[in-house]
């Protein structure tokens, strides 16, 4: 997405470079080393008291019998955010059937709102767009 912003400066072309990048998301052609999350534990698992999906994969972890200590990272793949549970994750390199395509779309399009933010796209601009894609996508099967 960078590259086609610094070549093109055109928002169109830019969201068809980020729509395959969503179309192949959302085929599952993504292989699941591209959607690893790594962030730094700053507590003890027992500290914490949200049910992040950080929290998540250190029970994942804990289940597994590798503890991560505070300034320590943690690595995983967002498999089902809607769940609550260690479930939500899987840890990073354990074999995964599946992801969680809305999450990382979502994370796809916020990013592209940083990227595009100079030609001044938002948001709510970007999935405007991708809805006229998907719509286009769509018709051409009827």
């Amino acid at each position: 997405m960078i590259r086609a912003v610094d070549e093109y400066r055109d928002s169109e072309v830019d969201c068809e470079e980020l729509w395959s990048w969503v179309d192949r998301l959302e085929r599952g052609a993504v292989d699941s080393s591209e959607l690893v999350i790594t962030n730094c534990v700053s507590k003890k698992q027992e500290d914490y008291t949200q049910s992040t999906r950080s929290v998540a994969a250190l029970e994942q972890a804990a289940e597994l019998g590798l503890s991560r200590a505070p300034g320590q990272s943690i690595s995983y793949v967002v498999v089902d955010d809607e769940k609550r549970s260690r479930e939500r994750v899987m840890l990073a390199g354990e074999e995964l059937s599946e992801y969680d395509t809305e999450f990382y779309r979502e994370l796809l399009i916020r990013a592209a709102a940083s990227v595009l933010s100079p030609l001044r796209w938002r948001e709510s601009d970007i999935k405007a767009e991708l809805e006229q894609y998907t719509e286009s996508s769509l018709a051409s099967f009827g």
